[in-house]
């Protein structure tokens, strides 16, 4: 039953009662009229009296569950869009520690008397703490709690599925803490807690975190407040399994997962955004196709798996050769394409020429067999080679085909 239909009802048992109340007081008049030896005035204000307080008594019964249905109402309400909120957040936010924030700040607010909150995530059974509220975190980033030193932990024997409340937070965090970690957080607000709700983080039924709020009442919390945590650290869970999917598919929509270099779509996206208004500024830009020349021959050999192998310790070194703001992706099945910014096309062919070196000294070793990397490039410059940038990556493919043939027929290609 809505709240409107319950204001209707309280409406009309008041005007009932306040009615009921009018006939007898009317009877009880007329009564006083023809018998008053019968009848005094202080039963008379006796009625009416027990008429007003039954009044009163029903109003304020019907007045109080009206105010504690708006008041579940709103709380209700505000759970809804703080989910809302952050799953509309994750495709927004790109960092996982700002999501890690957004939801701890959204529970501190929805529990009545939490005043400050923690949120740590599971690593190698160790709890680190990724978001605070009410805490310096500079003091807290560094500290890993084992898994075993929890209170979910204890409470649960091991088994971790349910929030707790903990009501002995001192005695608990004098256990927990050794000395050395004791002493860089005690001169932070963290031991003036009294008490707290420990919530597990679960994503398909395995533990990923927990997440806390705290308080520097005595039994602050109560039970409702335990159920909220617990449902909203359910609805946490989704959110967080939700963001890992998208992170992922954002990273296959980016990354080669064999190499994790650049796919080829993603390398042109850039290219589009980035080196074209180098280019336009006319600053020197040099670009490089690859082809690993015994690929083909590695997979009919030995299999493609040790094939994916020789692909990934090319892509690996050739990666590590470069700058941290040059371009690397692979750019086809064996074909791979570097962009170098500021470098001349004298010191790139020298740079890869002597990875190749590297290549034949460090041959890559698979099962006892020895596979020598051997790869063909060409090589372009903008604005040397052509002044438009999309025709340097046509003339470095040109000169990486020509470089091929010339190593498979041992002739001189022209350029």
């Amino acid at each position: 039953m809505g709240c409107k239909m319950k204001r209707k009802i309280l409406i009309y048992v008041t005007l009932l009662l306040l009615g009921a109340a009018a006939i007898v007081i009317l009877g009880t008049y007329r009564l006083y009229v023809h018998q008053r030896q019968r009848f005094i005035v202080a039963e008379t204000t006796l009625v009416v009296l027990i008429f007003t307080v039954l009044i009163i008594t029903v109003n304020l019964y019907i007045s109080k569950n009206l105010t504690k249905r708006s008041k579940n109402y709103e709380k209700n309400k505000r759970i809804l869009e703080s989910i809302i909120e952050i799953s509309d957040s994750i495709l927004r936010i790109n960092r996982v520690e700002e999501l890690f924030q957004l939801i701890l700040d959204r529970v501190v607010e929805i529990i009545g008397d939490a005043e400050m909150g923690s949120l740590m995530i599971l690593k190698d059974n160790h709890l680190e703490f990724k978001a605070v509220v009410g805490f310096n975190y500079e003091k807290f980033k560094h500290i890993h709690i084992r898994l075993e030193n929890t209170f979910l932990y204890r409470k649960g024997k091991g088994h971790i599925k349910h929030a707790c409340v903990i009501r002995k937070i001192k005695e608990f965090n004098q256990e927990v803490f050794d000395e050395e970690m004791y002493e860089s957080i005690h001169d932070s607000n963290f031991f003036i807690t009294k008490s707290a709700i420990s919530a597990p983080i679960l994503i398909d039924g395995v533990l990923y975190g927990m997440i806390n709020v705290d308080s520097t009442r005595d039994d602050a919390f109560v039970e409702e407040d335990l159920l909220l945590m617990e449902y909203f650290a359910n609805q946490v869970g989704a959110v967080i399994r939700n963001h890992q999917l998208v992170d992922k598919l954002m990273y296959l929509s980016q990354y080669d997962k064999l190499t994790e270099a650049y796919n080829r779509s993603y390398f042109e996206e850039i290219f589009q955004k980035n080196v074209h208004p180098m280019a336009e500024r006319n600053e020197s830009i040099t670009i490089t196709i690859f082809d690993l020349n015994n690929l083909k021959v590695t997979n009919d050999t030995y299999g493609h798996q040790v094939g994916d192998l020789l692909i990934k310790d090319f892509a690996k070194r050739l990666s590590r050769s470069m700058g941290d703001s040059d371009l690397f992706a692979r750019y086809g099945g064996d074909e791979f394409i570097a962009v170098y910014f500021n470098t001349n096309k004298e010191q790139v062919d020298k740079k890869i020429n002597q990875l190749a070196e590297t290549f034949d000294r460090q041959p890559l070793i698979v099962n006892g067999e020895t596979l020598h990397i051997e790869f063909s490039f060409g090589t372009a410059a903008f604005p040397e080679d052509s002044k438009d940038i999309d025709k340097i990556i046509s003339i470095a493919d040109n000169a990486m085909y020509c470089h091929k043939q010339q190593t498979k027929k041992t002739e001189k290609c022209p350029l």
